[in-house]
C-alpha cells in the first residue's frame, strides 16, 4: 500500500507530499490542479517497467518525448518522484530540466502493486483490441499506457470459471450480485465475444447447507449462479457509458484482476465520469467493501454526489476510514494541498464552494 507520495518540480507541481489513508483517499480540486498527475505518478513508482523514460512518456504524454518536457517549469533544481509502501520502502526516480532520456538516480524498492482506471470508459475499445487489426503504433498514438494496460488486464483471460472466483472470495460474492442488479445483468467478456446480457445472480444452496447467515458460514453452503435472459444480449457499444464503467469492475472482479493478482491499491481517475447519480452510492458502497478487505482506494473526483456518499456511508464500526485531500492554488498559483479525516473540515474545498454559490443564488433568485 502506498503510504506517501513526493512530487518535487514535477509536472504541475512545485513541491508535493501526500500522506495516505491505508483505507479510502479522496482526491478533490480544481480544474488543472494536478489529480491525474498525482495518480500516474503513483502508478509510474508502482512497476519497475514504468521506471524507464519510454514508458513514462507512453503514460504522460509530454509536447516532447524527452524528460525535461515533464520538468516544472519555474525551476532549474531536479525533479523528484517518490513513494513510500507501508514498510517505508521507498520507489523514486530524478531527472534535471535538461534530461532527455536518462534518469539521474532510480531506486525501486517499495511494493505497491496498484490497478490505474483512467477516466476513459474502456469496455468500447475491446472489439480493436482484441482484433489484433490495430498497431501498438497507432493505440500509443491515440491512448496513453494507463488506457491500454487496463483493457489488456480486461481481456486477460481468468484463471477458472468466472463463476469458480467469484465465489471463492468474499469481496467477490458480496460485489457480484450487486453489481448486476445494479446493471440489469452482466457483461461477458470472452475473446472475441464481448456482450451484455440481462439476468441476475441467485445462491444456490449446496448440500449440508446451514441457515446461519453469519457470512464466511453462509459463503460455505452456497454458491453463486448467473442466470441469464434469453435472447437479451447487446452489443456493448449498444449500453450506456455509466453502465460500461460499472462493467469494467465486474470484469476485474470476474478475471480474478482485484482478488487473485496482488493488486493492494485501486488508483481511480473520476470513477462517476458519464455516470448517473442513482448509481453513485452503489459505487461508493463496492469502493467500501474493497476497503474493508483490505484493497486502499486512491480516487479522484469533482463529484459532490460521491463526495456526499462517502461521507455519509463512511462506518467507523467496521473500520472505515477516509482521508480527503484537496489541491488549490495560492496566491502565487503554486499547487497546494489540505488533507483532513473530515470532510467538512477541508477549509479549501471547490466543490462544496461552487454548490454554495449555487444555493445562494437559488435563494436570491426565490426571495426576488
Amino acid at each position: 500500500m502506498i503510504s506517501e507520495l513526493q512530487l518535487y518540480n514535477f509536472a504541475a507541481f512545485k513541491e508535493l507530499k501526500l500522506n495516505f489513508s491505508p483505507k479510502i483517499n479522496v482526491i478533490i480540486g480544481e480544474n488543472s490542479c494536478g489529480k491525474t498527475q498525482i495518480l500516474k505518478s503513483i502508478y509510474a513508482l508502482s512497476r519497475n517497467d514504468m521506471l524507464k523514460s519510454e514508458n513514462l512518456f507512453d503514460l504522460f504524454k509530454p509536447h516532447k518525448e524527452s524528460l525535461g518536457s515533464l520538468h516544472h517549469r519555474s525551476s532549474s533544481e531536479d525533479a523528484l518522484l517518490s513513494v513510500k509502501d507501508a514498510s517505508d520502502r521507498q520507489s523514486k526516480i530524478v531527472f534535471s530540466a535538461k534530461s532527455k532520456s536518462q534518469f539521474s538516480e532510480v531506486l525501486s524498492d517499495a511494493s505497491v502493486p496498484c490497478l490505474l482506471i483512467p477516466t476513459k470508459e474502456i469496455l468500447s475499445l475491446l472489439p480493436a483490441i482484441n482484433s489484433g487489426k490495430t498497431s501498438k503504433e497507432s493505440l500509443s498514438a491515440l491512448f496513453d499506457k494507463s488506457v491500454i494496460d487496463l483493457c489488456e488486464l480486461v481481456l486477460k483471460a481468468p484463471s477458472e470459471e468466472a463463476e469458480k472466483i467469484l465465489n471463492s472470495d468474499p469481496r467477490a460474492s458480496t460485489l457480484a450480485p450487486k453489481l448486476s442488479k445494479a446493471l440489469g445483468g452482466r457483461y461477458i467478456i470472452d475473446g472475441s465475444e464481448q456482450y451484455f446480457v440481462a439476468g441476475s445472480y441467485w445462491e444456490k444452496k449446496l448440500p449440508g447447507g446451514s441457515k446461519a447467515q453469519q457470512a464466511q458460514i453462509y459463503n460455505d453452503y452456497t454458491e453463486l449462479k448467473f442466470e441469464k435472459t434469453e435472447g437479451t444480449e447487446t452489443s456493448v457499444m449498444m449500453t450506456a457509458e455509466g453502465y460500461r464503467k460499472i462493467g469494467l469492475l465486474q470484469r476485474l472482479l470476474e478475471n480474478g484482476t482485484l482478488t487473485q493478482s496482488g493488486v493492494n491499491t485501486i488508483l481511480w481517475d473520476e470513477p462517476e465520469s458519464n455516470m448517473n447519480p442513482s448509481l453513485m452510492r452503489m459505487l461508493v458502497e463496492c469502493l467500501l467493501v474493497l476497503s474493508r478487505n483490505g484493497q486502499q482506494i486512491i480516487v479522484a473526483t469533482h463529484n459532490y454526489v460521491l463526495l456526499k456518499w462517502f461521507d455519509l456511508l463512511v462506518d467507523s464500526s467496521k473500520s472505515d476510514h477516509i482521508m480527503y485531500h484537496a489541491l488549490y492554488r495560492d496566491e502565487n498559483k503554486v499547487i497546494r494541498s489540505e488533507s483532513e479525516n473530515d470532510y467538512n473540515m477541508l477549509s479549501k474545498n471547490a466543490i462544496a464552494e461552487t454548490y454554495g454559490e449555487l444555493y445562494d443564488e437559488e435563494i436570491t433568485k426565490a426571495l426576488g
